[in-house]
């Protein structure tokens, strides 16, 4: 298959360090260079955005969030700043891949200035902000960058566990730091969760009131940080993936002989491109607890809704009437969007080892290929650059920042392996 091809032809541009390859669990244990397997992504855009800076006599490295066409040099935004903890956060479990898996000990230095980058958006009461200056200065007023318990946090948190799980053998002291850490966002997780297991009615069907600020998206984010944690520090998060996955099954929509029977929700009515990761949280929570009631919850969304879309050439937004009637907004698609799916199909085929699964992981792998509604292809193999988004048939965003660079990246780095968890 045309995808198939270019990672291995990727693969040989990027990694002069292996062998072989050999299937992996997730979160399997390190590899030395010779068992290591090859890896299919090409860091050298995401490494061109890299920067870094001095604050109280500490190198802090970061990723800059944007890249303009056509030098696609780093580019700030002056009311956000130049780099944030969404996209270090991210950055972190790629290079967690490259270490454990690909044996890159040369990235190592790198993954501990992004991990100290986070650990410097952290507040003390276990908040995080999210935007910095290039002077160092925390952008404390804008929006998205107050400190609060939300999307950033949560990327923060899958980024300290990413680098927990890096430095847990290297450097005890310092991965022992970065779980303190983490652990500082007990407090507020454990806050919402005493709503459980309370439920309001709404249009739509009983709805849990214990997810994080009522968002089952944001809650799948949440749910990774704590699987990932749980699966490689002496940590117990079992009750709270357990409560975080079943709040998930109420956003699940079910209506027989619906094209999108089986979606899940990612706020209140609406279904949206911009991350929607709760078929890969539930899989995660189905290796941990071996409850076939999510792997059934995802069985149920691949094989009609995402079917279904994969067919339409996939959208930006689906919003749902409590008639059923459903209202579809078609562009932007961004790579955020299509990997988040992508990636709780490939963890799905790794389950089920259906060819139906397989082949929909494989088409939806492809539209980083040009299989895509403006026939582009988005993801640059011998740049490593993956293209911000298609406008519409005609028109692509030709910009190439660090979220869409990373979730090409992330997306590659699953298709080369089969990603299912063990359990514990």
């Amino acid at each position: 298959m045309k995808f198939q091809r270019l990672i291995s032809r990727l693969a040989i541009l990027s990694s002069l360090w292996v062998i072989y390859f050999i299937p992996v669990s997730g979160y399997a244990q390190e590899h030395s260079p010779t068992e290591a397997v090859r890896s299919p992504a090409n860091l050298k855009h995401l490494l061109s955005l890299v920067d870094s800076v001095k604050v109280e006599d500490q190198q802090l490295t970061y990723i800059r969030i944007y890249a303009n066409y056509p030098d696609y040099l780093p580019t700030a935004a002056p009311d956000e700043g130049v780099a944030c903890v969404d996209d270090a956060g991210r950055m972190l479990e790629v290079l967690e891949w490259e270490i454990m898996h690909s044996g890159r000990l040369d990235l190592v230095p790198l993954a501990r200035g992004v991990a100290r980058f986070l650990l410097y958006m952290q507040r003390e009461d276990g908040l995080w902000y999210n935007f910095i200056f290039s002077d160092g200065t925390i952008n404390r007023t804008h929006k998205n960058s107050a400190a609060g318990f939300s999307w950033w946090a949560a990327r923060g948190l899958r980024g300290l566990a990413a680098a927990y799980n890096i430095f847990r053998q290297r450097d005890p002291v310092f991965s022992d730091r970065l779980l303190l850490r983490f652990r500082l966002g007990e407090p507020h997780l454990n806050a919402i969760l005493t709503q459980f297991p309370q439920t309001v009615d709404t249009p739509l069907g009983l709805r849990a009131s214990w997810l994080v600020n009522g968002a089952p998206d944001q809650s799948a984010e949440f749910l990774l940080a704590l699987v990932k944690m749980h699966r490689v520090a002496p940590v117990d998060y079992s009750t709270e993936i357990r409560m975080l996955a079943d709040g998930l099954l109420t956003y699940q929509y079910k209506r027989a002989g619906s094209d999108i029977d089986g979606m899940f929700f990612c706020w209140e009515n609406v279904w949206h491109n911009w991350g929607n990761l709760q078929a890969l949280a539930l899989l995660d929570a189905y290796a941990i607890h071996q409850d076939s009631t999510y792997r059934i919850a995802v069985e149920g969304w691949a094989d009609n809704y995402l079917v279904w879309t994969a067919e339409q050439g996939y959208y930006w937004e689906i919003k749902v009437a409590p008639s059923g009637m459903i209202a579809t907004i078609d562009f932007p698609q961004i790579a955020y969007g299509i990997a988040s799916s992508y990636k709780g199909i490939h963890r799905l085929a790794g389950i089920t080892l259906l060819p139906a699964h397989e082949a929909l992981a494989e088409q939806l792998l492809e539209w980083f290929n040009g299989n895509n509604r403006a026939g582009r292809v988005m993801y640059d193999s011998t740049t490593g650059r993956c293209l911000d988004g298609i406008d519409s048939p005609t028109k692509v965003n030709r910009n190439s920042g660090a979220e869409s660079t990373i979730e090409a990246l992330q997306t590659l780095q699953f298709a080369s392996h089969p990603g299912m968890i063990p359990s514990k």
